[in-house]
């Protein structure tokens, strides 16, 4: 189907880049839906994006029929977690010390995203520290607040809400404090 109005996509201001959340309305041959996710690929004539199922979608600009920018989704709150779940997570991604708990969106608020993230999959290593992702979670032990961001960059686009940080050094308690982490007893 033919664009009939200006591209949706090119009016937003300001433009959008690769590795925003958006939500787009396609319409074409199979009717009108809406694709969310986060663009991976971005040009004159089409644009990619991955949703949180790791499903890519190569759309044509002229099926575009209206855009907008999506913030990560909000997510429950960490604090409420049950700490035997936070536990099991943090055995499964090899990670001890005190569990500190944020929710994504507040981390992410007001930072530009990556135009590139790290592959898809269970596990993924950011200047050293491993990070986890299980459902809603992403784990990791240790770290500073540009490898807790590129984790949580990484991990959303595959659907987490909430970022655990476990750490034993007091020194990284502080800065996940003034990162607007939440130390969980």
């Amino acid at each position: 189907m033919t664009q009939t109005t200006p591209d949706p996509l090119a009016a937003l201001t300001p433009p959008v880049r690769l590795g925003e959340r958006v939500s787009l309305r396609v319409v074409d041959a199979g009717g009108r839906r809406e694709v969310m996710g986060f663009l991976t690929r971005l040009d004159a004539n089409a644009i990619g994006v991955v949703d949180r199922r790791g499903t890519q979608h190569a759309l044509p600009r002229e099926s575009l029929d209206a855009a907008r920018r999506v913030g990560v989704a909000l997510g429950r709150n960490p604090t409420a977690t049950p700490r035997d779940l936070l536990d099991d997570l943090a055995a499964r991604a090899g990670a001890s010390g005190t569990p500190w708990v944020a929710r994504i969106s507040a981390l992410l608020a007001d930072r530009t995203p990556p135009a590139a993230v790290p592959p898809w999959g269970v596990a993924a290593e950011f200047d050293g520290v491993r990070a986890r992702c299980e459902g809603e979670w992403v784990t990791l032990e240790g770290g500073s607040e540009p490898v807790w961001v590129a984790a949580a960059w990484w991990a959303t686009r595959m659907g987490a809400r909430s970022i655990q940080v476990r750490a034993s050094e007091p020194t990284i308690g502080a800065a996940l404090a003034a990162s607007g982490f939440e130390p969980l007893g």
